[in-house]
């Protein structure tokens, strides 16, 4: 720290107006680190997201996987498929216009059966966005938060992901319900695991992680662990379900690397899929 005490005015107004320059200087080199870091991290997500949609063999299974993505963008989200239950207003806006909705959300706006379906409300309002297949909605997301918690872009970024990977309608929709809860359990499983074990990485040893971080050799230090995690993962989850998101990896790169993929260093091998 400078001393100030013995110093003329005028130089210490310019010494404390270099010093605030260079700290200024370093919050913003290090403010933009972080948000490369977490844009590289969403942008993986999205990708991941897409892989699954394409892989997903039915439309439970397909809606599942959009509605677990779609939950991290808002409070509250749901998959509606065209047909005569949805008697609202604005459902019919957005098979006609096929452009995103805003509207109140009530029964007269969506229908007695899908506020039902929905549970208590978070907000007056709801966004309706439209997944285009060919020419036609096949399928409209849900979004709902209070006010400020919602992503409208990142859904609507969602919702064109999704478009054109809805695979054929089941037959049996009593099954495909039963298939998407299913799916959504096993998912809640598969995350509960990554969490877990990478949890127990964290705690093993607090120095040789902040050094695996400092070097960008994590996967060198934990190697034992994350093969080990990955080898378990596969076995357990992806190999039961093709569509399966990598939860082991996006927890490596969330909480052990602290969102910096690089931080896993170039002899990591990256997500299963």
């Amino acid at each position: 720290m400078r001393n100030y005490c013995f110093m003329p005015l005028p130089e210490i107004l310019s010494t404390f107006a270099d010093d605030l320059r260079g700290r200024v200087t370093a919050l913003a080199s290090e403010l933009g680190s972080e948000l490369a870091r977490g844009e590289r991290a969403l942008s993986e997500r999205f990708n991941q997201t897409a892989r699954r949609l394409r892989l997903a063999e039915t439309q439970a299974e397909w809606r599942a996987i959009l509605v677990e993505a779609a939950a991290g963008f808002c409070a509250k989200a749901e998959v509606f498929f065209p047909g005569p239950a949805l008697t609202g207003a604005a459902f019919a806006e957005v098979l006609e216009s096929r452009e995103t909705v805003v509207t109140l959300r009530d029964a007269a706006q969506l229908s007695p059966a899908a506020i039902e379906s929905l549970g208590p409300a978070l907000s007056s309002r709801c966004y309706l966005f439209p997944i285009s297949g060919g020419r036609a909605v096949t399928a409209i997301l849900y979004a709902e938060a209070p006010e400020g918690l919602l992503d409208r872009n990142a859904l609507e970024l969602l919702a064109v992901l999704a478009a054109g990977s809805l695979p054929e309608a089941s037959p049996d929709a009593g099954t495909a319900d039963a298939e998407s809860r299913a799916a959504a359990r096993m998912a809640l499983q598969a995350q509960r695991f990554a969490r877990v074990r990478v949890a127990k990485m964290v705690l093993s040893s607090r120095r040789k992680l902040e050094r695996g971080r400092q070097d960008g050799n994590l996967y060198v230090i934990f190697k034992e662990d994350i093969d080990l995690g990955r080898l378990e993962f596969r076995r357990q989850f992806m190999d039961f379900c093709p569509s399966m998101a990598d939860y082991f990896h996006q927890e490596l790169v969330h909480t052990l690397a602290k969102d910096d993929a690089k931080a896993l260093g170039s002899e990591y091998p990256g997500a299963s899929r």
